[in-house]
């Protein structure tokens, strides 16, 4: 009898101490859980918050080199192109007043001051005039005047950087030219050397200059 009571008093001991662990087992979990949810909810808060990793800051550095590459780029595109049209204007007139004078205005902008002025470029357009009023009155050419009565078109231009001198560019410039007795012309090769500075031409040199039989430039027409 004594020992069925022992055996019952140990058995209920037993469930007790089972009981007791179980719970403290539950409650911890639960705690550890709680724990887990609350760090993830601060580090939401954070990112709502904008805070960036460290890493970041370094990956921003380094986008922003990269976006001032293309800033050098343009400048060299646009100097170019500026050159380019600068080509154009300068080999490109028909024989009429209006289209002398407004190549002459046009160059005026494209080109320093010194420039336009040791190029006779006014000069030249007033020269071109003179001999179109004279050729329309007696339909002859002054062949004492150094200016040919001609029209010009642009047709093409290679242009090359030097990598030893900024701004500096050789240049082959194509452009088809017509006499005033004429129907058809030919084609001009002239090469130069050429200055910019920023997008205005300071200074021009012809090198050379010759007409290009005709299908011939550069081995294409």
């Amino acid at each position: 009898m004594i020992n069925r009571k022992k055996l019952r008093l140990f058995v209920l001991i037993g469930i007790v101490i089972i009981v007791i662990l179980a719970g403290g087992v539950f409650f911890t979990a639960k705690a550890i859980k709680k724990q887990v949810a609350h760090n993830n909810e601060r580090q939401q808060t954070q990112v709502k918050k904008g805070e960036q990793p460290p890493t970041s800051s370094s990956s921003n550095n380094t986008l922003s080199g990269d976006e001032k590459v293309p800033e050098k780029t343009s400048d060299k595109l646009s100097q170019k192109a500026t050159l380019t049209q600068f080509l154009e204007t300068f080999s490109t007139w028909k024989l009429n007043n209006t289209s002398i004078d407004n190549r002459a205005k046009a160059l005026q902008t494209l080109m320093a001051p010194l420039a336009y002025q040791s190029n006779y470029i006014k000069e030249e357009a007033d020269q071109l005039k003179l001999l179109l009023e004279r050729y329309q009155k007696t339909k002859q050419i002054d062949t004492s005047n150094s200016t040919q009565l001609v029209s010009r078109q642009y047709e093409r231009s290679n242009l090359y950087l030097n990598a030893n001198s900024q701004g500096q560019y050789y240049v082959e410039l194509y452009y088809y030219e017509t006499p005033v007795y004429q129907t058809t012309g030919y084609t001009i090769e002239a090469k130069y050397n050429i200055t910019m500075n920023g997008n205005q031409v300071v200074s021009l040199a012809l090198l050379s200059q010759k007409s290009v039989p005709e299908g011939k430039i550069n081995g294409n027409k």
